[in-house]
């Protein structure tokens, strides 16, 4: 039984598909008005009709009881968190998460923001995070199958509405100002945009890799410089430096054949370790690609918690 905390884009995508490619359901829904509950679980029908509720209206649905939060969690085993993230305090996710992990519940989260802030303070066999770095392309997955290989660095291009704007300013000649506003009305950066174009983002998932990869680090470890031209074939670079215990993204002038690069919304991570060196490409956030990992993940937590 799932509890889903956040019913926008990707929450309503994820409830479809929980409900299309499982035999799972939903006890709990909430979103910033409130959220409702039901033990034994909402029956499509219901779902279908919260997904008819305008933003911040499940708890007007009519569907289910209206609850608080610490009473979804005596029904629900999962949380799957898909809220709006928080950089200053990562709350309400951050205590949501301890919280559930306390009382033996999993949590599944495409929310950076805990994770980015507090991940020592969340970290946990029954905590799965896959979504929340490049989520279309299974990179967590192979950053934990990696030991005991040791990572020396990792160079990836994580945020993909700003390299969308440098591709369209360095191969597609259009201006910065022109890319940035088509980026916004595409709908691909972040509602806050300072959280891409300032490197909050890509900080937040390189401070991710880095704690999977076993380095304690958060977001303020992470040296960020605002995205802005730099000479032709610039990306917005993410670099840790295991060796030298140094986290950065600032815009980078990369070579006209490095591996790295990948055009408008696709991402890109080199991983280099003392054997190999690995790149992988694909697709970063969406909503299908998001929920995709989400579920997949669902379903690790639902076997770990025997359910």
């Amino acid at each position: 039984m799932i509890l889903l905390f956040g019913f926008g884009g990707v929450g309503r995508t994820y409830a479809e598909l929980l409900y299309q490619r499982t035999g799972l359901k939903l006890c709990g829904v909430f979103d910033s008005g409130g959220g409702v509950v039901k033990k034994d679980g909402f029956t499509w029908e219901e779902v279908k009709a919260l997904l008819s509720t305008p933003r911040g209206g499940v708890s007007k649905s009519g569907v289910g009881g209206l609850a608080s939060l610490d009473e979804a969690l005596e029904v629900c085993q999962v949380v799957v968190d898909v809220s709006a993230p928080n950089y200053d305090t990562g709350e309400p996710s951050l205590s949501l998460y301890k919280k559930a992990l306390s009382r033996g519940l999993a949590v599944v989260t495409a929310n950076k923001a805990p994770l980015a802030l507090a991940f020592g303070e969340v970290a946990h066999k029954r905590l799965f995070y896959k979504a929340t770095v490049m989520a279309g392309t299974p990179l967590v997955d192979l950053l934990r199958g990696l030991p005991p290989q040791r990572v020396i660095r990792v160079r990836g291009i994580l945020n993909g509405s700003t390299n969308y704007i440098m591709t369209r300013v360095y191969k597609d000649g259009v201006s910065f100002e022109e890319a940035v506003r088509e980026a916004r009305e595409m709908g691909i950066l972040e509602p806050d945009p300072r959280l891409d174009l300032e490197g909050v983002d890509p900080a937040a998932k390189l401070v991710i890799i880095a704690n999977t990869l076993g380095r304690g680090m958060a977001l303020r470890d992470v040296e960020r410089k605002p995205l802005e031209p730099r000479g032709p074939v610039t990306r917005y670079l993410a670099q840790l430096d295991l060796a030298g215990g140094r986290a950065s993204v600032e815009p980078v002038r990369l070579a006209p054949d490095d591996p790295l690069h990948a055009d408008y919304t696709m991402n890109a991570v080199e991983i280099t370790t003392e054997v190999n060196t690995v790149l992988v490409k694909g697709k970063g956030a969406g909503r299908a690609e998001t929920s995709m990992a989400l579920l997949n993940d669902t379903l690790k937590a639902v076997d770990i918690l025997g359910i």
